[in-house]
């Protein structure tokens, strides 16, 4: 399971003229914010331990801004160089700090892929490439991609072909920068074309929207389109007895087992476009049986199975409150225990969701009644393999 993604924010954008003077290009600002923002968020929803900023040029900015912050339990650090030293040469640095296998992502694209299915796709390869199918202008260079999988080479930019590109976002495997010579070194120019040639790349095919703000048509572009990417339907799931097996209060990752196609229900989601989030009642804590640092051992032991499996959630939700609990603390009618709809209603203050094809999946009627209370479709879940389930909900959406 990956945890970590580093994101590369270390060059100066010249072709955006006097705007990077004063700034890194992925400080640009977006809709309100700096364009670097939107894209950790979109990498902090999907679960990473650490966010890791291979900074250069006007660096201060970026640790100013973000050092030391956690963003969505993703921690963030900033890291230096002394010089430039390019894409590739920033990593041969920092070899130190990156795990045995990485998410590395271009600092100034967005291509809001599902992040956890890409090294799904690895198959023994040094680095993985995420490849949009076609190119959305013709300023790119396209990806020469083999039946298999296998990168083959890379092909400058013509009219008479549209694509796959490189989409700037890649599963790395750390022994890639064992490749990476001393000085300014370019993975796109110097690295990957090796690696390709030596059978150590591959690359697989997306067709969700993508955004590189190098020019400054494409800055103006991305004004208008990053919030409607971060924006997206959301699936609000029930816990016990649609993921797991309601067995009564499970609590230990030892005990629990999971609905049949619960990950391949999850992943269906993620690769659709759907924030996915777990809105869960969780009374067994008010009643003495387990503390609420055990439900956070149980969505952490969740999280990883998913991510193994190219899953992830965005957010998990429970209320720990009941009427009758025997621990005072916990004795309440609280706005967020289903049938309220306090918890659904949380997640849509928090995160920007499209509700019009949004939807909550439970198994019983307190689900369905917090779905109506807050003003979203309720779908009942009878058991069985939820992937075929939840596929026909998508299919409706």
């Amino acid at each position: 399971m990956i945890r970590q993604a580093a994101i590369l924010v270390g060059g100066r954008g010249t072709r955006l003229g006097a705007l990077t003077e004063t700034m890194p290009k992925p400080m640009a600002p977006v809709a309100g914010r700096p364009f670097l923002d939107w894209q950790i968020d979109e990498v902090a929803r999907h679960g990473f331990d650490r966010i890791t900023l291979l900074a250069g040029y006007k660096a201060g900015q970026i640790s100013e801004r973000y050092g030391g912050k956690t963003v969505r339990g993703a921690a963030l650090e900033v890291l230096v160089e002394p010089e430039p030293l390019g894409t590739g040469g920033a990593l041969r640095l920092f070899r130190g700090h990156l795990d045995p296998h990485f998410l590395l992502l271009n600092g100034d694209t967005m291509f809001p892929i599902n992040l956890h299915d890409l090294p799904l796709h690895a198959g023994g390869a040094l680095a993985t490439l995420g490849l949009r199918r076609t190119a959305p202008g013709g300023r790119y260079g396209t990806v020469e991609l083999a039946a298999d999988g296998q990168v083959r080479g890379f092909l400058a930019r013509s009219p008479e072909r549209d694509g796959p590109i490189n989409g700037g976002i890649y599963a790395m495997n750390r022994d890639a920068v064992d490749w990476i010579g001393e000085g300014q070194v370019s993975l796109e120019s110097d690295v990957f074309p090796r690696l390709a040639e030596a059978g150590l790349l591959r690359g697989t095919l997306y067709d969700t929207p993508f955004i590189d703000i190098g020019i400054p048509e494409d800055l103006a572009r991305a004004h208008q389109e990053n919030p409607g990417m971060a924006r997206r339907p959301a699936v609000f799931l029930d816990r016990d007895g649609v993921l797991i097996v309601d067995t009564g209060y499970p609590h230990k990752p030892d005990d629990a087992r999971w609905v049949p196609g619960a990950a391949a229900a999850v992943k269906a989601l993620n690769d659709a476009g759907f924030h996915v989030f777990v809105v869960t009642n969780q009374a067994g804590v008010g009643r003495g049986y387990y503390d609420e640092a055990q439900v956070g051992v149980m969505h952490r032991w969740m999280a990883r199975l998913l991510a193994d499996q190219g899953a992830h959630v965005d957010a998990f939700e429970y209320c720990p409150h009941h009427p009758q609990a025997v621990l005072a603390e916990y004795r309440q009618d609280s706005r967020r225990r289903k049938p309220a709809p306090g918890m659904i209603e949380d997640l849509l203050a928090a995160w920007p969701v499209e509700r019009a094809r949004s939807f909550v999946v439970g198994d019983r009627d307190t689900d369905l009644q917090a779905a109506a209370a807050a003003g979203l479709p309720g779908h009942l879940f009878p058991g069985g393999n939820l992937a075929e389930f939840i596929g026909a909900r998508i299919a409706d959406a």
